[in-house]
């Protein structure tokens, strides 16, 4: 039985600077979009410089803001958002192959959104054992 794609989002985490990067980002892309990312600290400055290089309106101040937030929630090692990572993501922050990765996309694709660690043991050509020490890590 196909189960049909969940709509819902784990909420963004709460901390400094939330209400600002959800205001300002919020207005090209879903405020979702850095779930899937693990990035650092330079990483993070690296792309609000690109994504606000032509917006005047955002105060040096709220860029300060909104880099902070993502380079403390969005971090190396940090929440890995199974549902929402894109396969490179998962690859990256789960520390498995490409094909894996692709794989656990391909099935969530088919079957939804993965509600507990047990669901991630049904995705064919991949051994869950593999992340056994990080599910205390994922968000479903």
């Amino acid at each position: 039985m196909i189960r049909a794609q969940s709509e819902t989002s784990p909420p963004l985490p709460d901390g400094p600077g939330k209400d600002t990067f959800a205001s300002v980002c919020s207005l090209c892309h879903a405020p979702t979009t850095p779930f899937g990312k693990q990035w650092t600290r330079q990483e993070w400055e690296a792309k609000v410089t690109e994504m606000l290089q032509e917006e005047p309106d955002v105060t040096r101040e709220e860029r300060a803001e909104i880099i902070a937030y993502l380079a403390v929630n969005f971090k190396p090692g940090g929440k890995i958002y199974i549902n929402k990572a894109a396969a490179k993501d998962l690859e990256s922050a789960l520390e498995i192959s490409a094909a894996e990765a692709e794989a656990i996309v391909a099935y969530r694709r088919v079957e939804g959104d993965f509600k507990t660690f047990e669901d991630l043991k049904k995705v064919p050509a991949f051994s869950s054992s593999k992340i056994e020490a990080k599910k205390d890590r994922i968000v479903f």
